[in-house]
């Protein structure tokens, strides 16, 4: 979906939270629950990747930002795929009756169009509660792999800027950038 963030550039920050919040609200409204959230921009379902997002976007300093919004979300995926290397699961599983690949999109869109709107208003604002509603991994122990650093704690669910909160042994700290991972056993 393509989105003219009038904002600019420097208000993107945070839109793939924006985006995600926006499809579980969706599936939600489809009768299929139970969708979580992955900081910064990965859907999953009991521990498995569903979807991921991807926001890209353009523009000059001072001056509208050019959003191309996107997801990949397994639909029917079936058991022999090879080469994932983290456990996934297809929509197929997850949803309760059957769907309509038409009737997602039009959902999709609808959610995509109103949170864009609010978030054009408000900013991350509305959105920070939803997220941490649906944050997969809120009150559970992870490891953020930033590069060669990491950094394990408790996930506190994200901030207002977007950044993901996370509880060490120095306190709550804020992390804006790495990948989540759950830390094993």
């Amino acid at each position: 979906m393509y989105w003219r963030l009038e904002a600019g550039m420097a208000a993107a920050m945070g839109l793939s939270l924006v985006v995600g919040v926006a499809i579980v609200e969706a599936l939600q409204s489809l009768g299929i629950n139970g969708v979580k959230l992955k900081w910064p921009n990965d859907l999953y379902y009991q521990d498995k990747k569903l979807a991921g997002i991807l926001v890209e976007m353009s523009g000059q300093a001072g001056g509208a930002a050019n959003l191309v919004i996107g997801m990949g979300m397994n639909l029917n995926m079936c058991e022999q795929v090879t080469g994932i290397d983290q456990p996934w699961t297809s929509l197929s599983e997850v949803a309760d009756k059957p769907f309509s690949r038409n009737e997602l999109v039009v959902a999709f869109i609808k959610a995509w169009h109103a949170a864009l709107e609010d978030y054009e208003l408000r900013g991350l604002h509305g959105f920070v509660e939803r997220w941490n509603q649906h944050d997969n991994f809120l009150e559970r122990e992870v490891k953020l792999i930033m590069g060669a650093r990491e950094v394990k704690g408790i996930v506190k669910g994200i901030d207002a800027t977007g950044a993901v909160l996370l509880e060490t042994e120095r306190g709550v700290e804020a992390y804006v950038g790495g990948e989540i991972s759950l830390r094993k056993a």
